[in-house]
């Protein structure tokens, strides 16, 4: 598997994990709580791998790396800690804010890096960036008024941001080869 692949990979378990979270917001249970964990611990294995074949780009090791980190850290902390609904919604909304924040700050780097990234592609990672952590703190205020459209919204984020990694995957190919 290239590195390509398993980021492709990483990208579609993470977009059926947001599917399953709004595909499920009506009627949450603790099966939420565990599909959601195992699908984002299968993502985060890939996102290592791929941190783990762009070792020599620094930039991608390093994207790639905190991406795996955040999501098993979000995948531990939904398994141990999310016992109840508003437990679920803020750990969500908390690994949502981190992953929004990521994508801005991943975004200015490729602004700087000495390999030229077309400005489409940077202009999406933000605007990512920018939806997700707008989107966890919308998620923080609807949760106290319809619970249920909060976990539609946060499934729908979480869907975007695996929709972004697979698209990304080719300018990462890009990144990797030239120069």
């Amino acid at each position: 598997m290239t590195q390509f692949q398993s980021q492709v990979v990483y990208g579609l378990l993470i977009v059926i994990t947001g599917a399953i979270i709004a595909f499920l917001s009506n009627n949450p249970s603790h099966t939420i709580q565990y599909v959601v964990a195992g699908g984002i611990f299968l993502s985060a294995v890939f996102a290592f791998i791929t941190a783990a074949k762009n070792k020599n780009t620094e930039i991608l090791l390093k994207y790639h790396g905190l991406q795996g980190a955040g999501m098993f850290a979000y995948a531990l902390a939904i398994l141990i800690f999310a016992s109840t609904f508003e437990k679920f919604t803020t750990i969500t909304m908390a690994c949502l804010l981190f992953f929004g924040i990521t994508e801005i700050i991943f975004g200015f780097q490729l602004m700087d890096y000495k390999r030229k990234v077309g400005m489409p592609v940077i202009v999406l990672r933000m605007i990512t960036g920018l939806l997700m952590t707008v989107g966890a703190v919308v998620i923080l205020a609807i949760a106290f008024l319809d619970r249920y459209m909060s976990l539609l919204i946060a499934g729908i984020l979480i869907a975007l941001s695996g929709i972004n990694f697979i698209l990304f995957a080719n300018a990462t190919r890009r990144l990797a080869t030239t120069g």
